[in-house]
This record gives structure tokens, C-alpha cells and sequence, in this order.
């Protein structure tokens, strides 16, 4: 008789109906003794109905034959013995017939019934539910249940293979983002009172550096060491791993009267020791950005999305540093949303406009160039200022679409001007890095006509951090054209003189930062560093930011070829530059370019 275990284990009966434990017992033991046909075999069983089919059928035909022989010698035998001789092959045609019956039913009962449950079975493992059947029976339908189990077990332990795969991380095996997440909506459900769910993104500082210097497997072996150590300081959170140099940490259940601040200091403190990755020593920080539930957020998204901006904060402020989520952080976020599709909006329709501040040579005594400065006049928020639009530019990649823009339209407006004055424009690293820059400068040069000397590329020395022989690349290709390289923001970046002793630029822009401090003794000595060093590389230099007569005396001393700045004049409108090459040239001194 079917049986179903609590577990979901369908019973495959016996094929002997009534057989004791210590009778199946035996059975199975002589089930294991060899291969020899059994019994309780399917084929056996099988061949016994047919054996049994073919006496009943021999049964009958006997008895036909002794009937008609009866008949035939009925002279011979009496009454009696005739009616004793057919009652003989009734009785062995009709116990032919009932075994027939018996092994019939035997088989249906132990072959049908059992094949139905593995239907059954089959079924439910389909729709996902996990079922097994028990196997009671040694024969051939035994066996295939024996084979529907493995199999069913191995279906489930390949789900919970592809299933650990699908939640975790494969690297450091911690929960993923989508594990992160069911994880935190649960905290978020299950939350009562005062309770807080704190929410943390943690991104560490100059992994690119390691993965750089080092090698993508001493920068894995930094992420495992990260996340070993998260689990081992925090083990009252959910760690996880978002991909990248990126983690998250949740803090569930937290009490009202809970200290936040410290919670903060544990995260940064997982940080800041100095670990050994192929014998050189490297030191870890990380920045972080914090939300905390419900004062933040109450919906799982919403409290990512300010943990999130918190984090950028973070990274804002400098390394080694965490910042709390404050809903001014969401309204900066909402502008930089809407500046981003506005930005998109005037790439392709148009929207951004150059101006252009003058470069004047202090030896020479005249104007020598105009830089192209973009602009962007917002029709609903006026005018959105550079250092806001153009790292937000850069950092979507719009920057290559509008620096060509740039390019364009300034060779375009300065073949225009009444003197053959050169342009400088600014490039920015991800545009310098962009494939076939020299052939894109190429192609508007020809286009607008603009002689190759007079187009003046400012680059600065970031460039070198990515690729330092594609740089040199592409700078000898520009080279080759005729342009001129110029160097901005000369002593802000690192290795500058590596960088002048592998590419000769024709000019070095020196910082507006040195400019302003020019009171103080240091700056004239730095000034003073710097022309010296590019006269003897054969560089100009060009000083920015020169805003009164004082600076000007002293960049003048300092031996300063060029000056820039609002003591000459503020970016002009290109509408205006041709009338200001001219009233300029009409005045050779420069103190009467100074403008109220």
C-alpha cells in the first residue's frame, strides 16, 4: 500500500504484499547476492504471468481434446470416468486463469501504481517543490526510483550551487548587492519603535593605484584581506560586496539611544593599517558615506541612494573619511541630475558658447594669443559656472563630444581676427586619451583653415597617470602637425620634472596659486625656480591669474614671459575679440590695458 513520509518521500510498495521487516531484510540481502533471476524481479514476475497464461491456455486445449476424445471413444469409457477426466481440466484450466488473475494484479499493483507516483513526483519537482520517493523495493522499478532520487539530488544541490553563486560574491564570498538589498529590505520590514538600520558605503581610497602598480591579483588579494577583515571587526552586520573597490555594511536592530558616531569610528577604524602585497607595503583607507533608517530614508532605495550621495561627499571632503547623509546632499544631487540632462539637451541642440581671455608677452609687448574659455548660460538657472559643469562633463564623457565642439569653433572664430594670433584650448585627460585625437585635430584644421602653429593644445599632468606611453604617443603626433603643447597648471601635480624631461612643451603655465601668494618670499623663489628651469629647457612660461600692478612688477623681475589674467582684461565675448586685437595693438604699453 502507498505510504507518504512528512518529508515529501513517496513509498514504492513491495512486490509482495504483507512482507515482514525481517522478510524484506532477507530480500534485500539476497537482493545484493548477484545478478541471478529473482522472484521478486519484474522480469520474473513478467515470465511466471506468462508461464501461467500458457498452462491455462494448455489447460483449456487439454480439455477440448479430452472432451472430443470422450465423445469419439465413448464406447470405451464409462459416464464417471469421462465426467471425472473433464472436471480434472476444468479445474487446471480455471487455477490456470486465477493465477493468470492473481500475477496480473501483482504486477499492475507493483509496477502501475509505483510508475504513477514517479509521475507524481516528477511533477512536483517541476513546479519546484522538493519530493523524493522511497525506495522499498529491490527490482527494476526500485532502481528507478533509486536513479529518480539521485537525480533529484542532484538538481537540488545544483540549485543551491547556482543560487549561492547568484547572492554572493565570487571573489571574496560575500553577499552581493542583490543579497545586500533583500537583506536590508527584511531589517527595514521587521523594524519596531525606536529601532534604527544604519546603512554605510565604503569605497577604498587609490585602489587604481594598486591595481596599477601592483597588479590586478595584489589588488584582489587587497579586496579579500578588506572583506576578511570587515567579517572578523564587524560581526554584528551584514558586509557586502558591491563590486569594484566597493562595500557596504548594514547595522539592523540598532537600539534608540544608540551611539551612531561610534558605530562611524568602528567602520573607519577597519581601516588605516598598512598591509604587504608582494613584499612592498601598502596602506589601506577607505572613505564612507552613512544613512541611517528611518530619519533618512524608510524605503530600501531611497536610504542607498543617501548613503550613497553621503559616500561622494566623503570622497568630496578627502580620504580617509566618513560623512552622514543630510538632505542638503539630496538637493545638490537633484541639481547635478537635472544639470546632467541639461547638459545632454545642449550637446546635441546646442546651448554652450566661448569666450576668450587674452595672453599678453611681457618681453614682446603685445598680444600673443586668446584662450578659448566655455561657457554656459542656463535659460531657466543663468549662468552655471565651469567648475561645476565641466567635471560633470568629464565625468559622464561628454566632455570628448563638447571638447571637439570646442576645437572647432575656436579655429573657427580665430581665422576670423584681424591679427594671426594663436588660440589655446583646453583639453581635457579624458578627451587626450581618446583614440584618434591627432587625426580629429587634423580634421579641423582643414576644415576652418587655421595654420597648425596657431592652434595652442593646454593639457595638464594627469594625463600621464593613465598611460604614460600612449601619452607620449600622442603628444609627438601632435607635435608632428605643427601645434603647439603647452602645460597648464604647472606645480600642482606630481613628477613634474619627470614629465619635462620626457616631453618638450613649448610653455609652462605656472599655477594662479603661486600668483596670488607673491607676497610672501617663498613665491618669488618658486617663480623664480620655475623660469629658471624652463629657459634652460627652452620653454616659455606664462603666469595666470595676474590680477593687480604688483604682480605684474614682480613676475616681470622674476624673468615671466607671459602674463594672464583680469589686469588685462576678463574673458571677452567672441563678438568682441577683433575689436580688442585692435584697440590693443594701437597702445604698446601694458599698463594702459588696464581696464575699471
Amino acid at each position: 500500500m502507498q505510504r507518504s513520509s512528512p518529508s515529501g518521500h513517496v513509498s514504492l510498495p513491495e512486490s509482495s504484499a504483507g512482507m515482514s521487516g525481517a522478510g524484506r531484510a532477507e530480500r534485500r540481502r539476497r537482493s545484493r547476492a548477484g545478478p541471478a533471476l529473482r522472484f521478486g524481479t519484474l522480469r520474473a514476475r513478467i515470465a511466471a504471468l506468462y508461464a501461467a497464461l500458457f498452462g491455462s491456455l494448455l489447460a483449456v486445449g487439454l480439455l477440448l481434446v479430452a472432451s472430443g476424445v470422450v465423445r469419439i471413444g465413448a464406447g470405451e469409457f464409462s459416464g464417471a470416468s469421462s465426467g471425472h477426466v473433464g472436471l480434472i481440466f476444468a479445474s487446471l484450466a480455471l487455477a490456470s486463469l486465477t493465477l493468470v488473475f492473481v500475477l496480473g494484479w501483482a504486477i499492475a499493483h507493483t509496477v502501475t501504481r509505483p510508475l504513477h507516483e514517479l509521475v507524481q513526483a516528477s511533477r512536483s519537482v517541476a513546479k519546484g517543490r522538493k519530493q523524493q520517493v522511497s525506495i522499498l523495493a529491490r527490482d527494476e522499478v526500485g532502481q528507478l526510483a533509486e536513479a529518480f532520487n539521485a537525480m533529484v539530488a542532484a538538481i537540488e544541490e545544483r540549485e543551491m550551487r547556482i543560487t549561492h553563486v547568484a547572492l554572493h560574491d565570487n571573489l571574496t564570498e560575500l553577499p552581493n548587492r542583490k543579497f545586500f538589498i533583500e537583506q536590508l529590505e527584511h531589517a527595514l520590514k521587521r523594524r519596531r519603535g525606536g529601532t534604527h538600520v544604519l546603512v554605510a558605503f565604503i569605497d577604498l581610497d587609490d585602489f587604481k593605484i594598486v591595481n596599477d602598480t601592483l597588479g590586478h591579483q595584489a589588488g584582489d588579494r587587497l579586496l579579500c584581506d578588506v572583506a576578511a577583515r570587515l567579517r572578523s571587526e564587524l560581526p554584528d552586520a551584514v558586509i557586502a560586496r558591491f563590486g569594484g573597490d566597493e562595500f557596504a555594511a548594514m547595522f539592523p536592530d540598532l537600539p534608540p539611544d544608540s551611539d551612531l558616531a561610534a558605530i562611524a569610528r568602528r567602520l573607519q577604524n577597519c581601516f588605516g593599517q598598512t598591509i604587504v602585497l608582494d613584499g612592498r607595503k601598502s596602506q589601506v583607507s577607505a572613505s564612507i558615506g552613512i544613512a541611517v533608517a528611518p530619519e533618512d530614508a524608510e524605503e530600501s532605495v531611497e536610504l542607498l541612494k543617501n548613503a550613497d550621495l553621503a559616500l561622494y561627499r566623503a570622497k568630496e571632503q578627502g580620504k580617509a573619511g566618513h560623512h552622514f547623509f543630510e538632505p542638503a546632499l539630496d538637493e545638490k544631487a537633484q541639481r547635478r541630475r537635472r544639470l546632467e540632462q541639461d547638459l545632454r539637451d545642449v550637446v546635441v541642440h546646442g546651448g554652450l558658447e566661448l569666450n576668450y581671455q587674452p595672453l599678453y608677452s611681457l618681453s614682446q609687448e603685445r598680444l600673443t594669443a586668446f584662450e578659448a574659455l566655455l561657457r554656459w548660460h542656463h535659460p531657466v538657472l543663468g549662468e552655471i559656472s565651469p567648475a561645476e559643469f565641466i567635471p560633470l562633463a568629464d565625468e559622464t564623457g561628454l566632455i570628448v563630444e563638447i571638447g571637439e565642439w570646442v576645437l572647432r569653433e575656436a579655429c573657427r572664430q580665430a581665422i576670423t581676427w584681424p591679427q594671426p594670433l594663436a588660440v589655446t584650448v583646453n583639453v581635457s585627460a579624458r578627451q587626450f586619451l581618446t583614440p584618434g585625437l591627432p587625426a580629429m585635430v587634423t580634421r579641423v584644421l582643414a576644415a576652418t583653415g587655421l595654420p597648425a602653429h596657431r592652434l595652442e593644445l593646454e593639457i595638464t599632468e594627469n594625463v600621464f597617470e593613465a598611460n604614460v606611453e600612449k601619452t607620449l604617443e600622442t603628444l609627438h603626433a601632435l607635435r608632428a602637425l605643427g601645434v603647439k603643447i603647452a602645460l597648464d597648471d604647472f606645480g600642482t601635480g606630481y613628477s613634474s620634472l619627470s614629465h619635462l624631461r620626457m616631453f618638450p612643451f613649448d610653455k609652462l603655465k605656472i599655477d594662479s596659486a603661486f600668483v596670488r601668494d607673491l607676497a610672501e618670499n617663498n613665491a618669488h623663489a618658486i617663480i623664480r625656480a620655475i623660469t629658471t628651469l624652463a629657459d634652460a629647457l627652452g620653454m616659455e612660461t606664462l603666469a595666470e591669474g595676474v590680477e593687480d600692478p604688483r604682480q605684474l612688477m614682480i613676475l616681470r623681475a622674476e624673468g615671466c614671459r607671459q602674463i594672464q589674467g583680469y589686469l588685462l582684461s576678463r574673458p571677452l565675448a567672441g563678438v568682441l575679440v577683433p575689436a580688442f586685437i585692435v584697440d590693443v595693438s594701437k597702445r604698446r604699453s601694458p599698463a594702459l590695458l588696464l581696464r575699471a
